[in-house]
């Protein structure tokens, strides 16, 4: 059934092995960010192209678009899962949040909290979630409801993104 799988095969797309690399050079600077504690490093930094591939268009075209053949492809690398997974634990801890135990952190360090960019929660919710992480999804999920029932605007460029987390 894979020939029947989408793959993207835009002549703009970064490939698997592209996407693995900038994935892969991304994640080590989010590790070196957390053990400097430099976490307003993340709030500052693009990145959620590449970190959390989606199989939408965004402001980049198609080059980080990833349909479900590129997914599966992906999913066959146990490196780079292991890296996106690490991944998504440490921009959540940006947010004080622990991806693991689905609650805030219980000490957070200075500039690990909320900064108000629901795009990044949106993307990497539905990235874990088409990468089959229903836990990861359902994590990111809680802490969005949490932030919605405190009044956080899930807004980005006048679309409601708030409808993932329902």
């Amino acid at each position: 059934m894979e020939g029947r799988m989408r793959f993207n095969t835009d002549a703009s797309f970064v490939g698997i092995e592209g996407l693995k690399h900038t994935h892969q050079r991304q994640v080590a600077d989010f590790q070196q960010w957390a053990v400097q504690g430099d976490w307003e490093r993340f709030h500052s930094s693009h990145y959620d192209w590449w970190t959390f591939p989606i199989d939408a268009p965004s402001s980049y075209g198609l080059k980080w678009t990833v349909y479900e053949g590129d997914v599966g492809e992906l999913k066959r690398d146990s490196s780079f899962l292991k890296g996106y997974c690490k991944g998504a634990s440490l921009v959540a801890a940006s947010w004080a949040w622990d991806l693991d135990n689905q609650s805030y952190l219980a000490d957070p360090m200075p500039g690990q909290s909320w900064h108000r960019w629901p795009v990044r929660l949106y993307k990497a919710a539905q990235s874990v979630k088409l990468f089959g992480y229903q836990d990861l999804f359902e994590s990111l999920r809680k802490y969005a409801r949490e932030l919605l029932e405190q009044g956080e605007p899930f807004s980005y460029a006048g679309y409601d993104l708030s409808e993932i987390f329902k």
